[in-house]
């Protein structure tokens, strides 16, 4: 499950270059496949590895979420922006 962390969270920060949307969720997902990972290694008392393959896609599935959020939120004010700008016919 940590390689699916990972995995999934370096999806999400090119991901957020379309729209933001897909960085937003891919984001998300990467941060609780990533928590869920951290936990079963901590229960399973080193008997797992992949720690920081976990934290690694949390931490990519963070960067990925803000950058798509970030990024979706510019691209409504530039689109609200034109809109204001663009004389009715």
């Amino acid at each position: 499950m940590a390689i699916a962390a990972l995995v999934v969270g370096l999806t999400a920060v090119p991901g957020a270059t379309v729209l933001g949307v897909p960085g937003v969720v891919l984001g998300i997902v990467a941060i609780i496949l990533g928590l869920r990972a951290r936990g079963r290694i901590r229960r399973s008392d080193g008997a797992r590895g992949g720690g920081g393959l976990a934290v690694a896609g949390m931490i990519a599935g963070g960067c990925g979420a803000v950058l798509g959020a970030l990024w979706a939120f510019y691209l409504t004010l530039l689109y609200l922006a034109m809109m204001q700008a663009t004389p009715p016919h």
